[in-house]
């Protein structure tokens, strides 16, 4: 991806924030791997990270997500995302959020997406085994739609960026001591195109540090670019660490 490189650095600039030291903040990597051969050879990838840091009325959260598939040495799915979101609270259970999101997908027809967006959040619930919380907001998208020509180059088209109205909800089960649901669900609605995700998932932990996770991303677009399809659906069987 031809931004991965800015990309790192803006996480980077994430996690020095007010100066703390790395040891601050706890974190998460997956990563999930399968591959077939035979009539088809198919290989399927998938790699995260999470970062969190909690202070008395500050949080801060980032996570980084990659997938790659490829068939018969082409590839079927290449996307990268990055998200980050900042917290101030104003009581137990009110708060104010600023987030930046980023989207590099190579099959979805538009360009690198980038956006960013405040508002204001509301804890549902906050108890030991379940919380919910869910925000509203303005932001503002920066994308277009993009065409491949026949030599192979690119050519942006029809511009797609403006304001969008930012809904979130962040959804925790602890259904069991070692067994946790999770659903996260973000839309940027817009008159041009919406976007809508919800990345849901089913953590199983097999002691303090190891955990395998069964993942369901859903991406939707309202508006697709000429020729993509409105949904894709990510699914993925991590083994994921805690540090």
């Amino acid at each position: 991806m031809k931004n991965l490189s800015s990309l790192l650095g803006l996480c980077l600039l994430a996690l020095s924030i007010n100066n703390t030291a790395a040891q601050d903040w706890s974190g998460q990597g997956e990563v999930g791997l399968t591959k077939a051969s035979g009539n088809t050879d198919s290989e399927n990838f998938n790699i995260g990270l999470g970062f969190k840091k909690e202070m008395d009325i500050w949080s801060h959260d980032i996570g980084i997500k990659y997938f790659k598939s490829s068939a018969d040495g082409l590839d079927s799915a290449d996307s990268l995302s990055a998200d980050y979101i900042a917290k101030r609270d104003l009581s137990d259970r009110s708060y104010l959020f600023a987030g930046i999101n980023y989207l590099d997908d190579s099959f979805d027809g538009f360009t690198e997406q980038s956006s960013a967006s405040v508002g204001y959040g509301y804890r549902l619930y906050d108890t030991e085994p379940m919380a919910w919380e869910v925000g509203i907001g303005i932001g503002y998208r920066d994308t277009s739609e993009l065409t491949k020509l026949g030599d192979g180059s690119e050519l942006e088209g029809k511009d797609l960026s403006g304001a969008t109205l930012v809904l979130l909800s962040d959804y925790r089960n602890q259904i069991t001591d070692n067994t946790k649901f999770t659903d996260y669900f973000r839309a940027e609605l817009s008159s041009d195109n919406s976007f809508i995700e919800n990345d849901a998932a089913l953590i199983v932990s097999m002691n303090d540090k190891f955990a395998l996770k069964a993942g369901l991303l859903i991406r939707h677009n309202t508006d697709p670019a000429p020729g993509a399809d409105e949904t894709d659906t990510i699914t993925s069987l991590n083994l994921l660490y805690n540090f």
